[in-house]
């Protein structure tokens, strides 16, 4: 392995939604001077984000950088270079129907969506603004889960609850049959994210440094909500932007300026200086 001056670290990831991305959903100069400078000195900056690999049009500057992405909290890697997915870790639909009847006698009025690794599926009351999307499927569950392929991420929505309490109620419905997550994305509804077993943006991320020779001592990386935890505590240095969620800036984690100062974009810069 290859060594690096003490205190630049080897590789740097990143979540976009609150984290990399301003408050209007761009990379913001600072940010994106950030990971050119990463990648003039070699030093892959890598994206790990929640966003499916159809939302990923912002990072068309960032390929240089480093050209694979992590999508769907760790279900899939997408390659802008050459828009292909690379690898993808889907879950057993059998499974995900198990568990969203779990989930549905646990929470009333709660509804289900599919991610897959090319498009979205979801039940016709489901209130995601994905239902109107080119190619999206809205149909019974069972009915959807035999239709669109392999599954990355099972999604439940409530309009009646937030985030943060769907997933107090699904954590033990959910147990280690599957990876349970979530976040905040600003609409009118809460959101559960459930992946395949053991499946994380952490677990993913540790794949890509296995394979460039990099140890997790060696990676920094950031976030802001509950789906970033597991990365966060995975590698060497793990921060969480002052706008994040509650339960990662009382975890220990180290806090940086927010999306709205371009908290990631300083750090990394200082880091590399």
């Amino acid at each position: 392995m290859t060594t690096t001056p003490a205190g630049r670290p080897r590789l740097i990831a990143t979540d976009l939604d609150g984290t990399f991305l301003d408050p209007d959903h761009r990379v913001s100069p600072t940010n994106l001077a950030a990971a050119r400078r990463a990648a003039e000195l070699g030093i892959p900056f890598v994206i790990a984000t929640g966003r499916p690999l159809r939302w990923l049009d912002v990072l068309d500057d960032l390929a240089e950088a480093h050209s694979k992405v992590i999508v769907s909290n760790g279900g899939a890697v997408f390659d802008l270079a050459t828009r292909t997915i690379v690898r993808s870790f889907p879950l057993d639909a059998a499974v995900a129907l198990e568990v969203a009847a779990a989930l549905r006698a646990r929470i009333p009025g709660i509804t289900f969506g599919f991610e897959t690794p090319t498009g979205f599926a979801c039940e016709a009351a489901c209130p995601s603004v994905e239902r109107a999307s080119a190619g999206a499927v809205a149909d019974d569950l069972a009915e959807v889960a035999g239709r669109v392929g392999p599954v990355i991420k099972l999604l439940g929505y409530s309009r009646e609850l937030d985030s943060d309490r769907l997933a107090d109620l699904a954590v033990d419905v959910v147990a280690e049959r599957l990876t349970l997550t979530h976040s905040f994305i600003g609409s009118h509804y809460g959101l559960l994210e459930i992946s395949a077993p053991g499946v994380t943006k952490a677990s993913t991320l540790a794949e890509l440094c296995g394979e460039l020779g990099i140890s997790a001592a060696d990676v920094v990386a950031f976030g802001d909500m509950p789906n970033d935890r597991a990365m966060l505590a995975w590698a060497g240095r793990g921060y969480v932007v002052a706008n994040g969620h509650r339960s990662l800036l009382s975890a220990g984690f180290g806090v940086v300026p927010g999306n709205d100062a371009d908290g990631v974009g300083r750090t990394v810069l200082d880091l590399l200086s």
